[in-house]
């Protein structure tokens, strides 16, 4: 399969698979005689999307205000994230902060600190 075979059979940019292939991420692409495109196996592709479902893009209808101006509705959430015992804090801000590019809303995280249980 082609770049372009794989955008068209799997609903994805042809620039989303160049950046698959740039972070590592995607399958090699195989030896072939006769062209210099690069060609990629078809069940190696489909175990990819199969492992990796594709999630919406960043949304560019969106207009981004500052806190408190007029049209914006601030909310405060509060949650509770359970991790490894090996996981920081900073990993788990950095976490969130890449998955902020998939939600159609700005935020910004106050604090990340550890629960404290009663009893333990």
């Amino acid at each position: 399969m082609t770049v372009t075979d794989i955008a068209e059979e799997h609903g994805v940019s042809r620039q989303t698979v160049h950046a698959y292939r740039r972070r590592g991420i995607f399958p090699q692409p195989v030896e072939g005689e006769g062209s210099t495109r690069p060609r990629f196996r078809a069940d190696e592709v489909a175990a990819f999307f199969s492992a990796n479902p594709k999630r919406p893009g960043k949304r560019t209808d969106l207009v981004s205000q500052p806190r408190g101006e007029t049209g914006v509705t601030n909310y405060i959430l509060t949650m509770r994230v359970e991790a490894d015992s090996d996981v920081s804090p900073e990993e788990i801000r950095n976490g969130i902060y890449d998955a902020r590019e998939y939600v159609p809303f700005s935020f910004e995280i106050l604090n990340v600190a550890e629960e404290q249980r009663d009893g333990d």
